[in-house]
């Protein structure tokens, strides 16, 4: 897993490694801009190019990158935003002289070195000016480090030394494009352990199922969830549970949708809300297509030492005394987690922050899910960068949560099922999408089954 650092803490690293190591920071620079350049040169070759340049560091990544690009490059304008520089950046824009214009200008490829990942504070009313014209410009966008005050939306951003957690907080990740890391020549073993990690494909653990498994040793799942109006949010559960390794899978749902599910999925067992105290489950989900009133589903389990997820409908009737003994997994997507934050009289602030401090009061695992998805028990923290738009279905969410079920109702820890139901349910859109293009949710549930 590729390690993620705050700003402050990439910040720190940056300096203590150069005090250390006696590293040279215009050397740094060089490397960065040639770094930068070898990444974007598809972009730059034969376009017309303007660099923007801040005071600092980023700055001269950009002014030396430009003086890289005079001979790929159609042609480079290079805009200094700040009449002064620091020493390093005055010097290099001697270098540039004769590209140097006063304004922004349009052209093919913009290339942004104006503030790096120290930045802090607000933008000026010309800088805000600016970074308006740049996000309403059809130039190829390209941010060293980060885009800058995360004002504009970005194509590539080739960041240095390390990934910058902040880069995939939600909101900004739609502002960053296409992600990139550049390291210019800082000793990565020195690194601190990070708390934040991305996650990827080969972190995958499927579940454990011998030659000699059965049903009964598969584990047994309860979906409690379904409506008249959203009969089919459970059966999506109760199937991608299947898929993904599960023996058994009960429904406790209102009668008119137990008596359809029942009758079209045979496999799904029913169970009545006078036997849910006494059946015999490793797991259970609540919430999908649940609607309203069901908060005593939720108070039985919380008593009780099982494993389960919240999701959907559910997440909507936790309230901020309930403690779930890290047994639980919470599932809301953005608009659901900002109704948790209410409910739990939570402020949002730093994104990272905040999402701790949810699991951490509800001692739970917690799933916020959006095109970059952020897993986290409170102490470890784990991302999955995988923007999918396929995914974007209705009922999408549903067989996440079955999977994350299954994992569950067979024993795994819940960061653990958690991790893993992200990842299989990740890496099966990605395929589904490659095979199919867009897909349903039924489609979603049968390429689950061939990757588990």
């Amino acid at each position: 897993m590729e390690g993620l650092f705050t700003l402050q803490e990439a910040s720190d690293i940056d300096h203590r490694l150069i005090l250390e190591n006696s590293l040279k920071e215009s050397e740094l620079i060089d490397s960065a801009a040639k770094g930068a350049l070898e990444i974007a040169r598809k972009y730059i070759e034969n376009k017309r190019v303007l660099f923007l340049v801040g005071k600092g560091n980023n700055g001269s990544d950009a002014l030396h990158m430009a003086l890289l690009s005079l001979p790929l490059a159609a042609s480079v304008m290079v805009y200094p935003i700040f009449e002064n520089g620091n020493q390093e950046n005055m010097r290099r824009r001697e270098a540039v002289a004769p590209y140097l214009v006063d304004g922004f200008r349009e052209c093919d490829v913009v290339v942004d070195g104006v503030f790096g990942f120290s930045f802090h504070g607000s933008l000026s009313p010309s800088l805000e000016s600016l970074f308006s014209s740049l996000d309403k410009s059809s130039s190829f966008k390209i941010a060293l480090d980060v885009p800058s005050a995360f004002a504009y939306s970005a194509d590539l951003t080739v960041t240095f030394m390390c990934g910058k957690t902040e880069l995939y907080y939600p909101e900004n990740r739609k502002k960053c494009g296409r992600i990139e890391v550049f390291n210019p020549g800082f000793p990565s073993r020195q690194f601190p352990l990070s708390e934040v990690k991305l996650l990827s494909s080969e972190d995958y653990s499927p579940l454990p199922i011998s030659f000699f498994d059965y049903k009964n040793t598969r584990g047994h799942l309860l979906v409690a969830g379904g409506s008249q109006r959203y009969m089919g949010a459970p059966i999506l559960s109760s199937l991608s549970a299947f898929h993904s390794g599960v023996g058994l899978v009960s429904l406790y749902s209102e009668e008119i949708v137990l008596d359809k599910v029942l009758s079209s999925h045979p496999s799904i067992m029913g169970v009545r809300k006078e036997n849910l105290s006494s059946l015999r489950v490793g797991g259970v989900l609540m919430g999908p297509g649940w609607g309203e009133g069901k908060r005593e589903v939720i108070d039985l389990y919380l008593s009780s030492s099982l494993p389960m997820v919240l999701d959907a409908d559910a997440i909507k009737l936790v309230k901020k005394e309930d403690r779930f003994g890290f047994r639980a997994v919470l599932t809301p997507h953005m608009g659901e987690y900002r109704r948790l934050l209410s409910n739990l009289g939570l402020e949002e602030d730093d994104f990272l922050t905040t999402l701790k401090k949810v699991a951490k009061t509800l001692e739970c695992v917690i799933i916020v899910k959006s095109s970059v998805i952020w897993i986290t028990d409170g102490d470890e923290t784990f991302v999955w960068d995988g923007s999918n738009p396929a995914l974007g279905v209705a009922g999408s969410g549903d067989v996440l949560s079955g999977i994350i079920g299954a994992f569950l109702a067979h024993g795994e820890k819940p960061l653990s099922a958690a991790m893993n139901g992200v990842i299989l349910h990740q890496t099966s859109g990605r395929k589904a999408a490659e095979a199919l293009g867009y897909f349903t949710s039924e489609d979603l549930i049968e390429e689950v089954g061939r990757n588990r």
